[in-house]
């Protein structure tokens, strides 16, 4: 091949592309915080769970990704519109994880305690939802990359911005969340640091997506 028909072969992103397509890393890396930093504190402390039940059924339910993850990739496969390969996924994702997560962090500790049933059905079922949403978005972050650009210039680039977006998303939430677990009494474990937490990392995740 000649090197002029190499040099049309290479895609090649621009440079605010690079810097701002990583972002959807930093956005559900804010998810990352807000949910698994915490699902288990929220799931012994606030909904009175069983206290290995919450951080067992977190660790099991990563098996669902061997099953989520080739289902949404072929899905992803067989979309080309006029939104594209990837906003569909990240916008449905991204959706998909703000409804689960304002239900479950800001409804359920509403079910009474005479109901246990109920509380551990919406726990593990709002948190399946969410692993869903999850696996949409993060997808995109996977395979963008090498849809964006296949120029082994710019991979080196996209590696720094995608380093530093996700390092945004968590370092936001991760500076957040103290702050607002000290004006409730029972801090980390009271409801009501969780229905303030979860609107502030839902609002910048869509930002960041």
């Amino acid at each position: 091949m000649s090197e002029n028909a190499k040099a049309s072969s290479v895609n090649r992103a621009k440079l605010y592309q690079l810097v701002l397509f990583p972002l959807n890393n930093g956005a559900t890396n804010v998810y990352y915080v807000l949910v698994l930093s915490y699902i288990a504190t929220f799931g012994s402390n606030v909904l009175a769970l069983g206290t290995l039940f919450a951080s067992v059924m977190v660790t099991a339910m990563r098996l669902c990704d061997a099953i989520t993850d080739p289902i949404i990739g072929a899905l992803m496969d067989r979309t080309n519109g006029k939104f594209g390969k990837f906003r569909p996924f990240m916008a449905i994702g991204n959706l998909i994880m703000a409804v689960s997560i304002l239900v479950l962090y800001g409804i359920t500790p509403m079910i009474p305690d005479t109901m246990m049933w109920a509380r551990y059905a919406a726990f593990v079922g709002l948190y399946f939802v969410w692993v869903i949403g999850y696996t949409f978005q993060t997808s995109c972050t996977r395979s963008g990359q090498t849809v964006l650009t296949n120029d082994p210039k710019q991979r080196p680039l996209f590696t720094i911005f995608n380093t530093v977006g996700s390092l945004l998303g968590m370092g936001v939430m991760q500076f957040l969340a103290p702050i607002l677990a000290k004006n409730y009494e029972g801090g980390y474990s009271s409801a009501g640091f969780f229905r303030t937490l979860a609107p502030v990392g839902i609002v910048m995740s869509i930002a960041l997506t």
